[in-house]
């Protein structure tokens, strides 16, 4: 009986190698599971960032596009464009009157005509606007920062009896309006990726 209880153990039991060889596996699965899962995670973060980014891209250039297709020719605040740049990127000023009722804020009263201003500060693209054109006390300038992370604003116009595309527009000389705009904006992301959205605007027959 005695001789066979040495078999029986080395059946049943596991040798030091083995039990070294099982840890090293599960580690390695430990590992790649989570280096996948790591991936995974900033992968689903990246297009998350990537989605936001889009979005608040595309909320600046319709809110833009909508000032511009209700452009209104005026001689007391006729309408300026002028190329500029910081920091070695296209920072270009666009100013105009515009009839489109977007309020950025509630308790600002809705004006049927609007000065509005878009350029880039630092990383932000700001909008300025002058309400109560029309009347003898002129409200304060207001403004609203629509979007950060803006590296360049870069604004095309197009002139219709040129057919070109200039840089810049001066209303008091020229007395009309430009027959369309061309808008690049720049963002960049968490990991300071550069992206430019682009949009083009045809200004309608009726406001020339």
């Amino acid at each position: 009986m005695s001789s066979l209880s040495p078999r029986r153990n080395s059946e049943a039991g596991y040798t030091l190698i083995e039990v070294l060889v099982a840890i090293a596996i599960l580690a390695i699965l430990a590992a790649m599971v989570s280096l996948t899962f790591s991936s995974t995670s900033r992968i689903v973060q990246a297009i998350d960032e990537e989605h936001g980014r889009e979005h608040q891209a595309r909320i600046c250039l319709t809110r833009i596009t909508e000032e511009l297709m209700m452009a209104r020719l005026q001689r007391r605040f006729p309408w300026s464009a002028r190329n500029g740049e910081r920091d070695g990127r296209p920072a270009d000023l666009l100013a105009f009157v515009s009839a489109s009722h977007v309020r950025y804020r509630p308790e600002v009263p809705e004006a049927d005509l609007a000065r509005v201003l878009y350029t880039r500060e630092g990383d932000r693209l700001a909008r300025f606007s002058l309400h109560n054109l029309q009347g003898l006390v002129p409200q304060a300038v207001e403004r609203v920062d629509l979007a950060t992370g803006v590296t360049a604003l870069n604004l095309r116009y197009y002139d219709g009896a040129l057919r070109a595309w200039v840089d810049e527009w001066d209303g008091q000389s020229r007395k009309s309006l430009p027959r369309a705009v061309m808008i690049e904006l720049t963002l960049v992301n968490a990991r300071n990726e550069p992206r430019t959205f682009l949009d083009w605007v045809v200004i309608p027959a009726q406001s020339l």
